[in-house]
């Protein structure tokens, strides 16, 4: 007899697939996900910038191009931290927003600054102001579908670390490439930008996280200010602390790098813990990369289930006051559940088919454009991306962004009559 490869092994068989002997032809979605294309690319042509400048012997541009490609490398290390909270091309957008905000506040800023007491003054005046944009987005968020509020707003603490964090970025490059350059040369601009993961990040980012802490508790208003509160203070006296090295002088100036050394220690060990409680705490907690590192996320509060169907059936699926009955080979289109936009013209949005493995259990298709949200009925919470699937398990609640729905699983009779046709009152 011949022997068999053992199951589920590919490896151990003789073919040899398309994809092993072209593993180049991978496509293009994998590698921008899964290769870290863009920060290769982005490196070599940083690298080639350098080249280029180093034989130009053009010494200003070259450490000028480096501080912005450590800038950009802070961001992203903070991006990875935050598990890929959400999109990098959207973090830089805050980010440069936050520049443009910066700049045009920043007389203003000094102004301020020059008015206050010198050991309180930086942080008083440049951590509300890193702030601002969070509120912005969290003010824009709250008109957003549920599904782009995920994405692109602030829900929760890791959006509110990472925002925070992309907003101290834009701050930290228009003060050291625009004030710290021009008054201490080019050389200074790299070691600035390398620190702000122990300064200008660190500090705005462990206001973030309980500015998120806030947005995510937002129904208990007391506790939700108190949380913004204790983040500002914790802002100012890193902030503070740091600059307090100014102040030595003569023979004491020999204690400031210590100082600072220990200041920026303490720093980062703030920002490092914030992001660690964030990632734990967050609603999207089983999706952050690395994935499968932490428990999957339960909703917190989970209501009630809709009173069952009045008449025996199989599967129901409850949208508003209106139920669809679900069954193998049926298919739900938009005239059920208008929130959602088919991909194909026929309006279809979902299909119900049976389970591959389980010819029993049944399972329903997205076939929508949209991502949905399916909370189970032990509390888990799962993403059905388009073409995606999700079993047809009584208990289980599907968010399809501005509409809700349940499934309901009834005891089956067969000499049940079928429901009235055009009979939708279920109350």
């Amino acid at each position: 007899m011949t022997p068999q490869p053992p199951e589920g092994n590919p490896a151990a068989t003789d073919d040899i697939s398309r994809t092993e002997l072209f593993p180049f032809l991978l496509s293009f979605s994998d590698m921008r996900k899964r290769a870290y294309l863009w920060p290769g690319l982005t490196t070599a042509s940083v690298i080639v910038a350098l080249l280029t400048l180093a034989a130009l012997n053009n010494l200003p541009a070259f450490f000028c191009v480096l501080a912005l490609y450590v800038w950009l490398a802070d961001l992203y290390l903070v991006f990875l931290w935050c598990g890929r909270k959400q999109p990098f091309p959207y973090v830089m957008l805050i980010a440069l927003a936050a520049f443009v905000l910066d700049a045009l506040v920043l007389r203003g800023m000094a102004v301020a600054e020059n008015a206050l007491p010198a050991f309180i003054a930086p942080g008083l005046v440049e951590e509300p102001v890193k702030a601002l944009p969070l509120l912005v987005v969290f003010l824009i968020g709250r008109k957003l579908s549920h599904h782009r509020e995920r994405t692109y707003g602030l829900r929760e603490p890791l959006d509110g670390i990472l925002l925070a964090a992309a907003s101290a970025s834009g701050f930290a490059l228009l003060e050291t490439m625009f004030l710290y350059v021009p008054k201490y040369g080019a050389l200074i601009g790299a070691p600035r930008l390398l620190d702000s993961c122990f300064g200008h990040i660190a500090y705005s980012g462990a206001f973030g996280y309980f500015i998120g802490l806030a947005a995510l508790h937002r129904r208990n208003v007391r506790k939700a200010l108190f949380a913004v509160f204790i983040g500002f203070v914790v802002a100012n006296v890193l902030h503070d602390l740091w600059d307090g090295i100014r102040f030595y002088a003569g023979n004491y100036q020999i204690i400031s790098p210590f100082h600072e050394l220990l200041v920026a220690a303490m720093s980062f060990l703030v920002l490092a813990s914030v992001i660690l409680k964030g990632r734990e705490v967050s609603p999207e907690r089983e999706f952050l990369w690395p994935y499968g590192s932490l428990p999957p996320y339960r909703a917190p509060e989970v209501e009630p289930l809709p009173p069952e169907a009045a008449w025996a059936g199989d599967i129901w699926l409850q949208i508003g006051k209106n139920r669809v009955r679900l069954a193998d080979d049926i298919d739900v289109t938009v005239n059920e559940i208008p929130s959602l936009r088919a991909r194909a013209p026929d309006g279809v949005v979902a299909e119900v088919r049976r389970h591959p493995n389980d010819p029993a259990l049944l399972v329903l298709r997205n076939l929508s454009t949209a991502t949905w949200e399916a909370v189970l009925s032990d509390g888990t919470v799962r993403p059905v991306a388009p073409a995606g699937t999700v079993r047809l398990l009584g208990g289980t609640r599907l968010d399809f962004g501005t509409q809700h729905g349940a499934v309901l699983v009834t005891s089956h009779d067969p000499e049940a009559d079928p429901p009235p046709k055009g009979d939708d009152e279920w109350c």
